[in-house]
């Protein structure tokens, strides 16, 4: 926590040690977490709902940058992060604090204090917020928050007389809208609309028509407007609907109606749809339809929970999520089928919350015998994402696998992200998670030692051939052979065990809450309002 005394901030407990510089390198290797490129990456992913992976991107920068500004920086970020998409307040707080005692010189320190104060605020510490905001205008009397940092000032004077006793109900996700709005293209310069029943192009503020007809239309992007079949719609963007049961959009059928926006990049076509029928077309390209009905059941409310607790972190972005990996797989229309649908459907509007809150659901394909921390994966530690014994997911067909990296490969794949590495002596791996897991991958050479969190090096050098951090490595002269087993980052649901879990006998509310720790699974309608 935060305190206050003789105008200068400390710490009374222990810091997160996962700040601790653990990277060397030689002036070969300088600068190359120093480059814009790493935040663009990182924000990048927090507007995909990739919120834990882009921590990893700011842990790598706090740790292995050169720049005293670039790491203060990547800290506030993470403390940031934590406040606003994980509603972990107090991990908040100790990046904040650590970015003021560490780095008061830096342009991150001010705006650590000024976010301290709002999180006070939002926890209902009145008084704490209260001197968070007036040391920031005594400190910084210029500062770019001066103005608001007052105004936060006076509303926390005015909560403190109002009760002596304040209670502040716990975070909560409010559920008043489930239309999905999911990116299906992105910055193509052509778009074909075609519908079985005649297609109405709107525009989408004033909801009234622009143009009324049969298929196929054809969007062309011009800059930052398009032509519909030649014609100029003198506008950015339209809503494209239809009486029909789908839209065609170039090749795929889509439930809903697409919206369409002329930037600069190209063409952006959003597809928005009701919640449940967004679950047809994703579920189906998740898990196999063939598997068994309480697994399907289990990933429906998976995703659902998923989907929903990005969505209320990105309400003031165009769209809530990808319909790639980015996001959830998203098939559309005819990805549905029957046995997918009716898991849908036995679920309806259940999802998974944790004190009161929905939880961000992650899965992945095959945990190989043990699921794993959030935290060693990419450093947030989330209470209902922690590694549990999952005899499940053990002896899985196709489970185990080998993948053989030379160090020129990896020299050329690590350098692709900025590394500067130069020929490689030895590469291996450091420290074991309790799911038998790598934390570590260090590599030597002669422009200096990277330690990397193994999960970080594995996407470096190519995840659909190093399956997992649940391996071992051996030596060889050119390279070194890796053997493991399980598949993906090993958080949260495995989905090969759910399955299993399911041909056992146990129902899908079992085999969510042997994954997601005291979680609860309720109604959306419990969380509306």
């Amino acid at each position: 926590m935060i305190h206050y005394k003789k105008n200068q901030f400390f710490t009374l407990g222990i810091l997160l040690c996962v700040l601790c510089v653990v990277f060397t390198s030689s002036s070969t290797a300088e600068g190359a977490y120093d480059s814009d490129d790493y935040f663009v990456i990182a924000n990048d992913l927090l507007n995909k709902g990739m919120y834990l992976e882009a921590m990893g991107i700011y842990e790598e920068i706090s740790k292995h940058s050169d720049h005293a500004n670039n790491r203060a920086r990547a800290l506030l970020l993470t403390g940031t992060t934590y406040s606003l998409y994980l509603d972990l307040h107090d991990d908040a707080l100790k990046h904040f604090e650590y970015v003021i005692k560490h780095y008061p010189a830096s342009p991150s320190a001010p705006e650590a204090l000024f976010n301290a104060g709002i999180v006070f605020y939002e926890k209902g510490q009145f008084k704490r917020a209260y001197e968070v905001f007036t040391y920031y205008i005594t400190q910084y009397p210029r500062g770019l928050r001066r103005q608001s940092a007052e105004v936060w000032a006076d509303s926390s004077k005015d909560q403190m007389t109002a009760a002596k006793t304040p209670v502040i109900p716990p975070v909560r996700h409010s559920i008043k809208e489930t239309t999905i709005r999911v990116l299906i293209e992105n910055n193509v310069k052509r778009v074909v609309v075609n519908s079985a029943a005649p297609i109405t192009v709107m525009d989408p503020l004033t909801r009234q028509p622009i143009l009324t007809g049969p298929g196929p239309l054809v969007f062309i992007g011009q800059g930052t407007y398009f032509t519909v079949n030649g014609r100029n719609l003198h506008g950015s963007r339209c809503r494209v609907t239809t009486e029909s049961t789908t839209l065609k959009v170039d090749r795929r059928q889509y439930r809903g109606h697409v919206s369409i926006t002329a930037t600069s990049g190209g063409l952006e076509v959003v597809n928005s749809i009701p919640l449940e029928q967004y679950l047809y077309g994703v579920v189906p390209k998740e898990m196999s339809h063939k598997w068994d009905k309480e697994a399907l059941m289990a990933q429906a409310v998976a995703a659902r929970t998923y989907v929903l607790y990005v969505k209320n972190k990105n309400s003031d972005k165009p769209y809530d999520v990808e319909a790639t990996t980015a996001s959830q797989v998203y098939g559309g229309y005819e990805a549905e089928t029957y046995a997918s649908n009716s898991a849908v459907d036995g679920t309806h509007g259940q999802v998974m919350t944790y004190n009161g809150s929905l939880i961000i659901a992650y899965f992945h394909a095959n945990s190989g015998g043990h699921t794993e921390d959030a935290k060693n994966v990419w450093s947030a530690d989330i209470p209902y994402l922690r590694g549990i014994p999952d005899r499940y997911s053990e002896r899985i067909p196709g489970g185990s696998w080998e993948y053989f990296l030379s160090y020129e490969d990896v020299r050329n794949r690590l350098n692709r992200h900025g590394l500067g590495i130069g020929r490689i002596r030895e590469l291996k791996s450091t420290g074991l998670s309790r799911s038998g897991r790598n934390l570590q991958v260090k590599v030597v050479s002669d422009q200096g030692t990277y330690a990397l969190k193994s999960n970080n090096f594995r996407i470096k050098v190519g995840m659909t051939k190093l399956k997992s951090t649940r391996f071992r490595m051996q030596t060889h002269r050119r390279g070194i052979l890796i053997r493991g087993n399980g598949y993906g980052h090993g958080v949260g649901m495995s989905q090969w065990g759910a399955n299993r879990m399911a041909q056992a006998g146990f129902k899908y509310q079992d085999i969510l809450k042997h994954y997601y720790r005291g979680v609860r699974i309720v109604s959306l309608d419990n969380l509306q309002g």
